[in-house]
Order: C-alpha cells, then sequence, then structure tokens
C-alpha cells in the first residue's frame, strides 16, 4: 500500500478516535458509533480533504452486526415476529407511503423534479437507491445520494438521542453491553467464518445489503435450529460501531456545499417529520401490541438495520424484533418499491414523450 493511501486512512482514523473520546467524555450516546461520524463528518465536510476508509473495513463492521442481530434469533421471536407479520407489513406501508408524501413536499418547497424527489425520499439503504438511482436516466444522481445521506446521516444521529434520553433515559452510559460471560471461542470465529461465507454468498446472489443480511439470515437459522450461538464480545461490538461510524463519516463531502445551499434545509426538515411519523408509528405499535416503546421506535425507524440493531444492544430492545421489522422494509423497499418507482418514472417519461 502507497505511503499516501497509508496517510489518508490513518486520517480518518485518528479523527475518529479523538470524537469517540469526546463523546465518551460527556456521557454522550453510542460513543463508537456517533463520535467517529460526526468527527469525521465535520472534518471531512469543512476541510475537504480527500479522506480513504477501505471497503472492507466497512463490511468487517457489518458483518459483526449480522452477526449479532442473528444470534438474537430464536424459535420463540420467530414466532412473535410471524404474530407481528401484520403489523410488519402495515408499518412498512405506512412508512414508504408517509416518505413519498414528505418528498411532494420537498418537490413543493426546494424546486426539484418530481422523480428527484420521490427517489431521495426513499427510505430504503443508500447504495441500493444510488445504484437504482443510476440506472434511471431520467433521475438526477448526486441530489439522490445528497437527499440519502441527510436523511440517513440525520437519523442515525438522532434516533439514538431520542431513544437513550427521552424514551428510556439512563441507558446511554456504555458504548455498548460488555458482559461476556463465558465463550467458547473456537465456536465462536467458527460461527463467524460462516457468517463471513454467508455475507460473500449474499453478495454473489445478490441479497441486499448482503454483507448484513447474510450473516443475519445464516445465523438466524443456525440459532432457529437450537444451536447455541455465543454472544458477541463487547469489544468485537466497539469495533464494529467504530468502523461502521468512519464509513458514514465520510458520507457528506465538501462538493455537495452547492445542493446543501439549494435543498439541504428541506432535506433535514423532511427527514426530522419522517422521524417524528416514526415515532407516532411506534406509539401506535405499542397500543396494539405487547413490545416496549423502545423496541417499537427503533423498529419503524427509517435508519439502517444496522444503525438500530446497535443502539438496541444499549436500551435493551428486542434484537429480533427490530430485525424483523427493518429486514422486512429492506425488502419490500429494494425488490418492491424501487423498482415500481423506476417503472413508474419511465412510463411517465414515455407518456410525456
Amino acid at each position: 500500500m502507497k505511503l499516501h493511501n497509508i496517510r489518508s486512512i490513518a486520517e480518518p482514523l485518528i479523527i475518529g478516535l479523538i470524537g469517540a473520546f469526546l463523546f465518551h467524555l460527556f456521557h454522550a450516546p453510542l460513543p463508537w458509533m456517533l463520535g467517529p461520524l460526526t468527527g469525521v463528518t465535520f472534518w471531512h465536510f469543512s476541510t475537504g480533504r480527500k479522506l480513504s476508509w477501505p471497503a472492507p473495513f466497512r463490511d468487517i463492521a457489518l458483518i459483526m452486526i449480522g452477526y449479532m442481530l442473528g444470534a438474537s434469533f430464536t424459535q420463540r421471536t420467530i414466532h412473535e415476529i410471524g404474530l407481528h407479520f401484520p403489523y410488519i407489513i402495515g408499518v412498512t406501508l405506512i412508512t414508504v407511503i408517509g416518505s413519498l408524501f414528505l418528498g411532494l413536499l420537498l418537490v413543493k418547497k426546494a424546486n426539484v423534479k418530481l422523480v428527484d424527489g420521490l427517489f431521495g425520499s426513499v427510505p430504503g439503504g443508500l447504495s441500493q437507491v444510488a445504484i437504482l438511482s443510476e440506472e434511471t436516466k431520467e433521475v438526477d444522481t448526486g441530489l439522490i445520494v445528497f437527499m440519502q445521506t441527510i436523511r440517513v446521516v440525520l437519523v442515525i444521529l438522532v434516533i439514538p438521542f431520542l431513544t437513550m434520553y427521552f424514551i428510556k433515559p439512563g441507558s446511554m452510559m456504555q458504548g455498548s453491553p460488555m458482559t461476556e460471560g463465558s465463550i467458547s471461542y473456537p465456536v465462536l470465529f467458527g460461527l463467524l467464518g460462516i457468517a463471513l461465507l454467508s455475507a460473500f454468498v449474499g453478495k454473489k446472489i445478490r441479497l441486499p445489503a448482503a454483507f448484513l443480511t447474510g450473516p443475519l439470515i445464516a445465523i438466524a437459522l443456525i440459532s432457529i435450529s437450537a444451536i447455541q450461538v455465543p454472544d458477541l464480545p463487547g469489544g468485537f461490538v466497539l469495533v464494529s460501531q467504530f468502523l461502521l461510524g468512519i464509513h458514514l463519516g465520510l458520507y457528506l463531502k465538501k462538493n455537495m456545499l452547492g445542493n446543501i445551499r439549494k435543498l439541504g434545509f428541506y432535506s433535514m426538515l423532511t427527514s426530522l417529520l419522517l422521524v417524528g411519523f416514526s415515532f407516532l408509528l411506534a406509539i401506535l405499535l405499542t397500543q396494539v401490541t405487547s413490545i416496549t416503546l423502545a423496541t417499537a421506535f427503533l423498529s419503524t425507524a427509517p435508519g439502517g438495520l444496522a444503525e438500530m440493531g446497535v443502539t438496541a444492544t444499549i436500551v435493551d430492545a428486542d434484537l429480533a424484533m427490530i430485525s424483523g421489522y427493518q429486514l422486512f422494509r429492506i425488502f419490500f423497499i429494494i425488490f418492491i418499491a424501487l423498482p415500481l418507482l423506476q417503472w413508474w418514472v419511465r412510463k411517465r417519461e414515455a407518456d410525456i414523450k
């Protein structure tokens, strides 16, 4: 590896460590994820320096988080998720429809094209939305990436604070669960090997967010089969949070400044409205089901599966239930909502011509 590349990697690493230390010092929630995310975002955006963070670092983080989420599944939780399935479908549909209405608000206020506003507001995975927008020539991919980035970063910053300070206060002092107990490390590393293999298999068969969902599904199947799956040690969880935090912090770049002046305010406003909408859905869920407000909010929140899963470990929410809601929404958006939106855009353009 060239010296220049080493320096460009070392820079976000150092900034991330400083951010984690400061967040830990001030007892902020998720210091090992939100600290690096905030520090690297500020440094990257304010200086405009070209920083590197290799994709394998992100993939390692996602594999470990996928393992952690998969290990939370049992036969009992699968039964409970099955009972919740009508609610999972309903929450997903309401969230997607609500986000599209907020996209219309963005179109009206920020003066962007209808198709750009809708694509930019869909609460799917940033990379998947960006790839599909690249395949749709009628869409401005740069604007889509900017709007999705604003949503992802804002939601990941806001939701842990809301969850830990207001919904379940007093749970924000620790960065991750550190009670490891007796762990069989040969079994643990064997299962991590299976998680790694399932990530590459998932990528091969084009599974959405394969390095997260592949391990999640594989480890969940093993756990459901009554095989004892060791919990991921606290140190591993901290490392996964740190690696993911730096990766997320590099989303915002200085060359997005022009877009920020144009529609940054309304992107942030609609993202916050979507968070508020999700909170109302969560309250409704607690009225019709037996799940706690923390579990309901992290299930309905328009954040990523990995980020909401990490937050759930801190507030002792139901990881499996949150994974069920979030995973279904990912698959629904990637395989149904976005292709339908892409088809509508192309049909609309054809009708205009």
